[in-house]
């Protein structure tokens, strides 16, 4: 089973415990959940916390064994992203059909 998260169109201090919140509850919520898409495609801007929730849960999946594929092509999400290296533990895709993609080779690979 695989879920999409969609946080919508802001991270920033006032949203990070909502957030943290919805990814908590999507990478729990279903034994049977083998994949979580985040997609980020509408978010314009992302605080740190907002970087902090999503690094956070991206390893809270990993550790249960769920996949994650995270959908960002604004610059002013992917930039900080880049910048703090972060692209090394958060599989980041310009697009759904290249996180779908990227899904199923680590399906296969399992």
């Amino acid at each position: 089973m695989r879920a999409t998260v969609n946080p919508g169109s802001r991270r920033d201090i006032h949203t990070v415990p909502l957030a943290g919140t919805r990814f908590t509850v999507t990478t729990t919520a279903d034994a049977a959940m083998v994949a979580v898409i985040i997609d980020l495609t509408a978010v314009g801007f992302c605080s740190s916390g907002g970087l902090s929730v999503l690094v956070n849960a991206v390893t809270n999946a990993h550790s249960r064994g769920i996949a994650c594929a995270v959908i960002a092509s604004q610059r002013a999400v992917v930039r900080p992203i880049k910048l703090l290296l972060l692209d090394r533990i958060l599989p980041v895709h310009a697009d759904r059909a290249d996180a779908e993609e990227w899904l199923s080779l680590v399906a296969r690979l399992r």
